[in-house]
């Protein structure tokens, strides 16, 4: 009876399965892992940066130990680590949506940090945490709640280590925009020496789907012409809210509201280059990169 206990469950478990699809919504080796450009814009995070000049998130290469081309760190430039102590609340972040039928939702990353002091009372003095927020976070801010909890929390991080958080997603609010943040604190004001720099690699972002279940992330919405050269005409299945663009500084340069499937968006007056596009339709956000 037991055998055919466990044969049963072992069947299920490969039929259910069999009817779920996997969808991998930030990709360790495109966006995750800072691969399509060397920007947090250009790979769709939103950064949220100091006022000083040391001690800020950076995309670069001063982290030995990434994956691909480059990596995001703690530094004073994208080829500078540096050595010097400060008070720091930074963030990026990125909207995402994951749908109402979505189970095994995961997120996982890469993190090193080789130096932390650890309190006993307090904890470490240098650390990451991340958080899905239901509204973006402010500047300087420390983003609450968080799910991942204070890395490093025991021991500095000689080598990028893999960390897996997996996500609940209450009913209640399955399906709305949410803001994945990743942010370094630091209370560590004056001690050169014993300031952790932390850096993140390989981020992803995965769930599953029941197979037939249509997932936003990969509805057509199509842009074009891209290369734009005046006019951007944009066209989607379901009704478009609103659309919103960013240059690859993070700064804002159009925020329209749509409500209707298609539209025509004015970049006649914006410099050559690279932009974010930002589709927002029913709660759900689209993000397309446009070259002009």
């Amino acid at each position: 009876m037991k055998k055919i206990t466990l044969l049963a469950a072992f069947v299920l478990a490969f039929a259910l399965e069999s009817n779920a699809q996997t969808v991998t919504a930030i990709s360790p080796t495109g966006d995750g892992g800072f691969e399509t450009a060397d920007t947090f814009e250009g790979n769709g995070w939103t950064l949220l940066n100091h006022t000083y000049g040391s001690r800020k998130w950076q995309v670069g290469t001063a982290q030995p130990g990434f994956t691909g081309a480059r990596g995001a760190f703690i530094g004073n430039s994208p080829t500078v680590v540096g050595t010097a102590a400060g008070g720091r609340t930074v963030h990026f972040y990125r909207a995402i949506t994951i749908p109402a039928a979505a189970t095994n939702v995961q997120v996982k990353f890469k993190y090193k940090q080789e130096i932390v002091v650890i309190d006993p009372t307090t904890g470490p003095n240098d650390y990451l945490y991340v958080s899905l927020l239901d509204a973006a976070p402010q500047n300087g801010v420390t983003a609450s709640p968080n799910f991942s909890g204070k890395i490093p929390s025991t021991a500095g991080l000689a080598n990028f280590t893999e960390f897996t958080f997996p996500i609940t997603i209450p009913e209640a609010t399955a399906g709305a925009v949410k803001y994945l943040t990743f942010s370094f604190r630091s209370t560590n004001l004056s001690t050169e020496g014993t300031v952790g720099w932390g850096a993140v690699d390989d981020i992803s972002l995965t769930y599953s789907l029941p197979l037939g279940t249509e997932d936003f992330n990969a509805k057509q919405i199509a842009a074009y012409p891209n290369p734009v050269k005046d006019i951007l005409n944009l066209s989607a299945v379901e009704n478009i809210d609103s659309v919103s663009i960013f240059n690859l500084s993070g700064q804002q340069l159009l925020n329209k509201m749509i409500n209707a499937n298609e539209t025509a968006v004015d970049m006649s007056s914006f410099a050559t280059g690279t932009y974010i596009v930002n589709v927002l339709s029913n709660k759900n956000v689209k993000t397309i990169k446009v070259v002009k």
